[in-house]
């Protein structure tokens, strides 16, 4: 009877009518590692099983994607033996990979943060726009706000020491705590916009409008604007929601409470939330937010 390895010779020659030199090379390679792992070179022992705990073996040394590489051409030769009537039936059929390994996002440190502010304030086509933008990045970055956050964000929902947040969605509000640095730099903006918008003077007004038609930007706006600033600053991992991640990893880093940092981000659960506490424990150096984060209440 005709062994593992028989079997991947004759699969390996059937390869080469059909694929690239390289794409046989790495049949071969995978394939021998798997033959060296097994007990035994007995064709009776190929079973669903052994492909599983193949799998298994390969975790206490590899990331989930490596996992997948090595796996590829194992399941391709099963199947082939399938398809030859070496097999009576499908071994790979159930036969499931973990799941893809989710990229680790890692947060904006200071230093980071200190050059986008450089890039905004320096290279904007105007201090005006430069002022809006700055508001923009640190209602993201210091406040945990989502674009859409943002955008619908008017002059009555800010506070000189928080911000309130509408959901559209559920009419619920949130309270998000608005450091002093922020809070002023967006009432220069707003003092400022009086003189580039025929603004309605009433609390209704919403804070960003846009430069030309006077009507509040969109989400697209911040989309635009984030793309720029990858090439502005130099920081081309840059993004809105990057902000928000630094945000509550910083948060969480610097001491502040899970059930807090929840409502501050409008989360209904835990479950997102503990990625960013795994996060606060391996990147010490991030961006840190503002004290009024970390104040404890009067007694």
């Amino acid at each position: 009877m005709n062994t593992i390895s028989d079997y991947i010779e004759m699969f390996i020659q059937d390869r080469k009518v059909y694929c690239e030199d390289v794409t046989v090379r790495s049949y071969v390679f995978y394939l021998g590692r798997f033959t060296k792992w097994l007990s035994s070179d007995d064709f009776k022992q190929l079973n669903k099983q052994t492909l599983r705990s193949y799998i298994l073996s390969l975790r206490f040394t590899m990331k989930n994607t490596s996992i997948a590489t090595n796996y590829r051409p194992v399941k391709a030769f099963c199947k082939w033996l399938y398809q030859e009537d070496y097999l009576d039936r499908d071994i790979t059929v159930g036969v499931k990979l973990p799941k893809k390994d989710e990229a680790i996002v890692e947060p904006l440190t200071g230093d980071e943060v200190l050059q986008i502010d450089n890039s905004i304030i320096n290279k904007s086509l105007n201090d005006h726009l430069a002022l809006r933008n700055y508001c923009i990045f640190h209602l993201m970055l210091d406040c945990g706000l989502r674009r859409k956050d943002v955008v619908q964000l008017r002059r009555l929902d800010i506070k000189h020491d928080r911000l309130i947040i509408h959901n559209a969605k559920n009419k619920k509000e949130r309270i998000v705590l608005l450091p002093k640095f922020l809070y002023l730099s967006l009432r220069n903006y707003y003092n400022e916009s009086h003189y580039c918008h025929d603004y309605v003077k009433n609390d209704s007004t919403y804070v960003f409008l846009d430069l030309h038609d006077n009507k509040p930007i969109t989400a697209n706006t911040i989309k635009c604007f984030y793309q720029d600033l990858k090439s502005l600053s130099g920081i081309e991992r840059i993004h809105g929601h990057l902000c928000r991640h630094t945000f509550a990893t910083s948060y969480l880093q610097y001491g502040g409470e899970m059930e807090k940092l929840r409502l501050f981000m409008g989360h209904s659960d835990y479950k997102i939330l503990i990625n960013y506490l795994h996060l606060s424990l391996i990147y010490p150096n991030v961006y840190k937010l503002d004290d009024i984060f970390f104040k404890k209440p009067d007694t």
